[in-house]
């Protein structure tokens, strides 16, 4: 019975956690505007709010929309007085193909190894060009780093290449000294392997500029490294120094094989040139000008074959794996965690929960999982971990063998399986109650005593049959001898009672003392929380009744919570005061 109540306990809580980050992550689709013209262009975010990480995102099919960029992934943290708030969010660029109402399809995603799903919803599509508040496709998505502001650094360089000199025109002052280029660290690659992308603008001349056309990306995943920061760096090129501005910067992880094309980004330019009258007076000619850069072309290869694993999940990179158990010296039916650790940089989307050769000897749960990983360096850094709750079912030794994973190197272009340590853990003997449950209830009832009703049916059945005559003589007799029997067995019971012995009762301060003799942190918490739910029924006082229910959740944060600091010194003083 005991042991049932250990498994149905932890599994309760397993179902309590789960239940509650679930509870707390939605996922939206939050559009900037829900009516449009049909020239505007929407901007459209999948949002997940609640997650600092999430996977498998499954685009959506716009059949009645035309995609200009996106998904652009991006995650966020917010505190604001204490209170901190993550989401992660897909952003779209989308121009309606027709007017009327037109649906914005449901997606899906993984949070913590579990799908979810988002609700479609639709917007208005007006057959007017522009609706006021709508974004109109002449201006373009603003993202991060899109607008430069006027340079006014006002240094040499910028002063001479600025000025018109006789025979130049503004064809060609702008070719040698404004473009827009794309780059990316390699031109060749395989399917899952993350590329640097990079869109730039580089300016020799004074100019304002904003951005036109951004770039979509589509046959992949995207990781968003651009920032606000808007400030040039010098670059450089052919002998002459540029300003360069970071339009976009991302990391692309192509989905298929094939040629990967990058679209094309697109900056307005409000370009100030001076040429010089006969005077010597310096005229200003303004004129704007919208720059693209060129196409460039990724090939992805497939994977390679050669001594590929069979259970190879697309991982790619350069990483390590750990392995540990909360307690390697544990007591049968009691809860353990087991966390594995997987570190390193490249390709995080496709690491799910290695496969674990679990010992007969035990029983496990579903894992979760946790993420902490820097997408705004390349190629991404951090650990991905496992938890997954056990319990060892029997006292001896519980093996976890050697846990491997595999993933493709990077630089060598060569799989890798990387194994963890073994665990071993001595399980000792499940604890017995501290009072014999069995003794206590045992049966001191009459229930054992029933047969003296059907005695009495039948005796007076008997009566009945031999005749009036004798039903009096024979029930005053029969009265009598259940009188007398009842008087025995009543007695007997009482001694019975009185022979069972009396459970020892401790006072409080031995139960306090009691619990400074458990060395084990999860035994002090556990026993720590019964008492002080014990002394929580007992108290009539509401103040130290909260002050206990303080003390309980403190050992409810310590049991359960990966990251609790919570010292069983200051748990057993708060006892001790209110005791």
């Amino acid at each position: 019975m005991i042991k049932f109540l250990r498994y149905f306990f932890l599994l309760l809580i397993v179902l309590l956690i789960d239940k509650k980050t679930i509870g707390q992550i939605q996922f939206q689709i939050k559009p900037n505007a829900t009516t449009i013209g049909k020239e505007d262009v929407l901007q459209v975010e999948y949002k997940v709010s609640g997650a600092t990480d999430a996977s498998n995102f499954a685009q959506p099919d716009f059949v009645k929309w035309k995609v200009l960029s996106g998904p652009a992934y991006s995650s966020q943290e917010i505190s604001v007085n204490g209170k901190t708030e993550s989401s992660v969010s897909y952003v779209f660029s989308l121009q309606p193909r027709s007017t009327g109402t037109l649906q914005l399809p449901a997606a899906s995603v993984e949070v913590d190894g579990k799908k979810i799903n988002c609700a479609a919803i639709n917007i208005t599509v007006k057959s007017t060009a522009h609706v006021a508040g709508a974004n109109a496709s002449s201006n373009s998505l603003q993202l991060p780093g899109g607008f430069f502001q006027e340079d006014v650094l006002g240094d040499d360089e910028i002063d001479k290449a600025s000025v018109l000199r006789p025979g130049e025109t503004f064809a060609s002052k702008i070719k040698d000294n404004i473009f827009v280029k794309v780059t990316a660290n390699k031109t060749s690659c395989v399917v899952g392997e993350p590329i640097l992308v990079t869109y730039e603008l580089f300016t020799r001349l004074r100019s304002q500029s904003k951005i036109a056309k951004q770039p979509a990306f589509s046959g992949c995943t995207v990781y968003e490294m651009t920032t606000e920061d808007q400030f040039p760096h010098i670059i450089t090129l052919k002998g002459k120094e540029y300003k360069s501005y970071v339009i976009r910067k991302v990391q692309l992880f192509p989905l298929q094989t094939g040629d990967l094309k990058l679209d094309i980004a697109s900056v307005e330019n409000e370009i100030t040139l001076f040429r010089k009258n006969s005077f010597g007076d310096e005229t200003p000619t303004v004129q704007t000008v919208t720059l693209s850069s060129e196409p460039l072309t990724i090939h992805v290869n497939p994977l390679p074959e050669k001594n590929k694993p069979a259970d190879f999940n697309g991982t790619i990179g350069d990483f390590s794996i750990t392995a540990k158990a909360d307690k390697i010296i544990d007591t049968a039916d009691d809860n353990n965690m087991l966390e594995i650790n997987i570190s390193g940089s490249g390709n995080f989307q496709s690491i799910n929960c290695p496969k674990i050769s679990w010992s007969n000897n035990t029983e496990h749960f579903d894992n979760t999982e946790k993420s902490d990983i820097n997408k705004m360096i390349f190629p991404a850094s951090g650990t991905k971990t496992f938890l997954i709750p056990f319990v060892a079912k029997h006292a001896g030794t519980v093996i976890i063998p050697p846990i491997e994973f595999n993933y493709l190197d990077i630089n060598s272009q060569q799989y890798k399986t990387i194994r963890s340590d073994s665990i071993e853990i001595k399980v000792a003997p499940a604890l017995k109650n501290k009072y014999e449950i069995n003794k206590i209830s045992q049966d001191i009832t009459n229930h054992k005593y029933i047969w003296i009703v059907p005695a009495i049916a039948l005796l007076a059945g008997i009566s009945w049959w031999l005749g009036f005559g004798r039903k009096q003589h024979l029930q005053q007799k029969t009265n009598e001898i259940i009188n007398t029997e009842l008087k025995n067995e009543v007695v007997a019971v009482v001694d019975e009672k009185e022979k069972l012995p009396e459970p020892t009762v401790l006072t409080n301060t031995e139960k306090l003392n009691e619990l400074l003799l458990i060395e084990s942190d999860k035994k002090f918490f556990a026993h720590a929380k019964q008492l002080a739910e014990e002394f929580m029924r007992q108290e009539e006082n509401e103040e130290k009744r909260k002050l206990f229910s303080q003390i309980i959740e403190q050992c409810n944060e310590a049991l359960y919570s990966p990251v609790a600091i919570i010292s069983k010194e200051s748990v057993f003083i708060s006892l001790e005061k209110l005791v």
